[in-house]
């Protein structure tokens, strides 16, 4: 039942990622449904609010690698497939054949491992997209449907509450920017929401001892 509750969850996951990448049609009304549900934060700054989804996110993902991933059981995996490795380097420079044939008796067994650990990380990222995808595709189509507005003077899709003064933000070394506005490849507010995930991630890593 557990296992089958993990591949229904992968799948989701990964079909909520490629829905927000290929359908624009299923980005908006994903970010309509999340705007429904945070509704009482959109009167925040978008920064402030981009903040608080990343610590959310972040405390989401720790809790979910605490709880999916057995670390001493991949710890175990990537000694035992990092030993085969170098052993099977070893004997082919030395052109160890004896080794070589014992080694390769061992290759199904290290595909097998090789392939557990895998499954094992990619079940915490599944459960994390059924989270992080629809945050980010309400926070993107916000950050744009703003700027839109506000530079091409396009209308705002009906069911999006936003104020255009609150994605108006005075940057170090750029000045007073929208917060879509881009910064080298980025707009500015999934920069600055990579950066608060990175610092609130390391937080909740240690506080949680995940991977400990």
């Amino acid at each position: 039942m557990k296992s089958f509750v993990s591949k229904v969850a992968m799948v989701f996951g990964f079909m909520l990622f490629f829905g927000i990448v290929f359908s624009y049609e299923f980005r908006i009304a994903l970010a309509l449904f999340l705007e429904t549900i945070f509704s009482p934060l959109v009167s925040l700054q978008f920064h402030v609010l981009v903040l608080v989804m990343a610590i959310l996110t972040a405390f989401y993902s720790n809790l979910i690698q605490k709880f999916t991933v057995n670390y001493e059981r991949m710890k175990e995996i990537q000694k035992k497939v990092s030993e085969y490795q170098k052993e099977y380097i070893e004997a082919m420079k030395q052109k160890n054949q004896y080794k070589l044939k014992q080694l390769e008796q061992k290759k199904e067994e290290m595909k097998l491992m090789q392939s557990e650990l895998m499954s094992m990380q990619f079940k915490p990222m599944s459960y994390t997209f059924i989270v992080t995808i629809p945050i980010w595709a309400w926070l993107w189509e916000r950050a744009y449907l703003s700027y839109r507005n506000v530079k091409f003077g396009e209308a705002i899709l009906e069911g999006f509450h936003i104020n255009n003064d609150l994605f108006q933000i005075t940057s170090p070394f750029w000045g007073t920017i929208h917060v879509n506005d881009f910064i080298a490849i980025f707009p500015w507010w999934l920069l600055w929401y990579l950066l608060c995930s990175i610092v609130f991630g390391q937080i909740f890593k240690k506080a949680m001892k995940v991977g400990v």
